[in-house]
């Protein structure tokens, strides 16, 4: 053993640089003299190379093993034949403590977030991220697909990667437009001389998607040139007429590839000449662009005005693929998307330009053109779709899987597209309401994405009432405006409410909105507005309430039977209706199509959200249409504890027709409107597909399904008389 200690001294030293050089190497030996080796020297049987001065090898060998570890020892050991790795005291300490032996240990030790894991990493905890699919950012969900978009949960913080079934190998981008920034994206505007302060422009007042798009028109919401802020946007006698183009950039389309053009529509312009007369017979027929009406009892072609077109260039020819007469020169107050089928122009440099003209000055006091979320681009196969081959389910709860028709397509196999588009407001996990807003708590809730002002955070937000007209003495704070009848018209009903007053739309008796005294193709109709209030902005949500009892010629129908208008292009009858005006421009919020034109001989509660319209100031309108002269027997709409105010929450949803989009299986379900949950799949009452859906928990009915319809008739002799 002792020898074994000596040889590892010897090698420590050696590894040290404690030893001199071997006997062999004469190499700057030094010189040593007889006199200077001694007496001592030659007893300890010292090596005559060593110099007299040398300290004890020995010595410094125990004083290094005293402080190092014995990894220290076992790394200077050559592994030399017949060496011994030389033993270590056993008294000599661990050179750290270690904190943990599995990562269990770490869990305690360790400030995780949701997306972290602990790890014992030899001896000591770390914080590591979760695998796939945890997360806590959206690009921690990247799944390497171009064909998913990626995104993360962070209620749950797990990766939701949603297949795109328009993405495709080879899928050609030609042009995107969101309009998120005040340039046009890539397109050019070329406008007439005389359009003056009527052109395009990038607005936040409108958006499709994102917080702004690109319109048409001026700063009075019109396309009239003589409306301007500085003569508070009232008409003039020198309006003129207004014209331009939005043209995009060359685009060569692929051969072999099918190509499509989307973008999305908002609408406001003269109406249709065929509102106004009725259709004839011209010969020969007319040409594009104008119809054959009779005026003053004759057939004549009359060119429609206010027409927005679209047509392609090639080599410089146009070719027109859409012209906004198709779809009634208005969008209805709502985004409509279009789709054009370019697949015909594959092999060739085109260019895309729409066209707006007016032809004249005269009734350009409409709100205008607005344009979004343009896209151009080569499709795949499977995206195209027509009444035979229908749209694939892309499981996503939030878009639509019908099939959208080119709008100039022909019937046949290709002739309309899977857009997928997503409904308003709809969500897939939290992070896809994300509103910007500090003060705002947002989440995505049954598909719906909620942002409630944050508890934690009672500065935000502060209730408050802005106006409040319960009707009980007269109309205070409103004005009766567009009276086309001297007889039916808007008028304080003393005992018309539901306690006292109310607002209503009738004749002087409050027993009809019927006036023989109009042509039977015009109805009574009128306006009430109230007086100029300001919203409130920042994380509150503005509200209009109020009750109201309507019955009108729809009263009887329900649900099932109401069909406004009658007859597509025709005007709608006995419509209610809710306008919000900012500077002087009227914008409709709210209808009597929601509630299917009537509420069925009862007060009903209405709520409109008025969000859209934080900081601006307001007046809220009431208007109602009889439409034509016929059916008017009716008591017509009465209004009740109408008031604006400023809340901290607010539902999904309000009515069952507010869920017209919500997408449920059919048959005997329906969307409806719950107050918690908002828009959901609800059975629809007594309906039926087979006899377990009439099971009524008696055993003494007969649970029949008859005709779509439970039948849950007493089984005679039932229960059985005791014997």
């Amino acid at each position: 053993m002792q020898r074994t200690r000596l040889l590892g001294m010897v090698a420590v030293a050696a590894a040290l640089g404690l030893l001199p050089a071997c006997s062999g190497d004469k190499t700057d030996k030094p010189e040593v003299t007889a006199g200077d080796a001694g007496a001592d020297s030659a007893d300890a049987g010292a090596d005559p190379d060593v110099s007299p001065d040398a300290p004890d090898i020995a010595q410094v060998i125990e004083d290094t093993l005293d402080t190092a570890s014995s990894d220290a020892v076992t790394d200077t050991v050559e592994d030399q034949g017949d060496a011994v790795v030389p033993e270590v005291a056993p008294d000599v300490p661990p050179a750290d403590i270690a904190e943990c032996t599995t990562s269990t240990d770490c869990s305690a030790k360790l400030a995780l977030s949701p997306c972290q894991d602990p790890l014992c990493d030899l001896g000591t905890c770390k914080a590591i991220s979760k695998p796939y699919p945890s997360c806590c950012s959206n690009a921690a969900c990247d799944d390497k697909d171009e064909c998913t978009t990626d995104s993360c949960d962070l209620a749950s913080h797990a990766c939701k990667n949603a297949v795109d079934p328009q993405c495709c190998s080879g899928k050609k981008s030609l042009l995107k437009a969101t309009f998120e920034s005040e340039a046009l994206d890539g397109l050019k505007a070329t406008d007439a001389p005389g359009n003056g302060n009527v052109g395009w422009q990038v607005t936040k007042a409108r958006a499709h998607s994102g917080g702004s798009s690109l319109y048409f028109g001026n700063a009075c919401k019109t396309y009239d040139t003589s409306m301007t802020a500085d003569t508070g946007c009232k008409t003039g006698k020198d309006a003129v007429a207004v014209s331009t183009s939005l043209t995009t950039g060359d685009s060569f389309l692929p051969e072999g590839k099918k190509a499509h053009l989307v973008f999305w529509l908002w609408l406001d312009t003269e109406p249709p000449y065929a509102n106004q007369f009725k259709a004839g017979v011209c010969k020969p027929g007319c040409p594009q662009g104008a119809s054959c009406l009779i005026v003053n009892g004759v057939a004549q072609c009359l060119a429609e005005k206010d027409v927005l077109t679209l047509v392609v260039l090639d080599a410089g020819k146009p070719w027109q693929v859409f012209s906004s007469a198709q779809i009634g020169k208005t969008t209805g107050g709502q985004w409509q998307q279009v789709a054009i089928d370019l697949s015909g122009w594959a092999g060739k440099n085109i260019k895309l330009q729409w066209h707006f003209a007016t032809g004249s000055g005269i009734k350009n006091d409409y709100e205008g053109v607005y344009l979004d979320d343009i896209v151009w681009e080569t499709v795949c196969a499977q995206v195209n779709c027509d009444s035979q081959n229908a749209c694939k389910d892309d499981t996503n709860a939030c878009t639509a899987d019908t099939c959208s028709p080119y709008s100039n397509g022909a019937a046949g196999t290709g002739s309309g597209a899977c857009l997928y588009g997503k409904y308003a407001g709809c969500c897939n996990a939290d992070s896809d309401c994300d509103d910007s807003n500090s003060c705002t708590v947002d989440g995505c809730k049954n598909g719906q994405c909620q942002n409630n002002p944050d508890a934690a955070k009672p500065a935000c937000c502060k209730s408050a009432v802005l106006l409040y007209s319960p009707f009980d003495e007269g109309l205070t704070d409103w004005t009766v405006l567009q009276q086309n009848s001297t007889s039916v018209q808007w008028r304080f009903s003393p005992n018309g409410g539901e306690s006292g007053g109310a607002l209503q739309f009738s004749n002087e008796e409050g027993e009809s909105y019927a006036d023989v005294a109009l042509n039977e193709d015009i109805g009574p109709k009128g306006l009430v507005c109230s007086k100029i209030m300001a919203l409130k902005q920042g994380s509150v949500f503005n509200l209009l309430t109020f009750k109201l009892k309507l019955a009108t010629e729809w009263s009887a129908g329900g649900a099932k039977g109401y069909v406004n208008p009658p007859v597509a292009g025709l005007p709608k009858y006995d419509l209610f209706t809710v306008q919000v005006v900012n500077d002087k421009v009227p914008t409709t919020v709210w209808t009597s199509d929601l509630i299917y034109g009537s509420t069925g001989g009862k007060w009903q509660a209405i709520t409109v959200p008025l969000d859209a319209y934080q900081g601006k100031n307001v007046q809220v309108c009431l208007g109602f249409d009889a439409g034509d002269g016929s059916k008017n027997d009716f008591s017509g709409p009465l209004v009740d504890e109408l008031a604006v105010k400023v809340a901290c929450s607010k539902q999904l949803c309000y009515v069952d027709g507010e869920c017209a989009s919500k997408k449920c299986s059919g048959g005997c379900e329906t969307a409806q409107c719950d107050a918690q949950n908002g828009c959901v799949c609800g059975k629809i009452a007594g309906c039926c597909a087979g006899d377990g859906d009439c099971d009524d928990k008696d055993d003494c009915t007969s649970d029949l399904c008859t005709a779509g319809k439970c039948k849950n008739d007493k089984i005679v002799g039932c229960p059985a008389p005791p014997p």
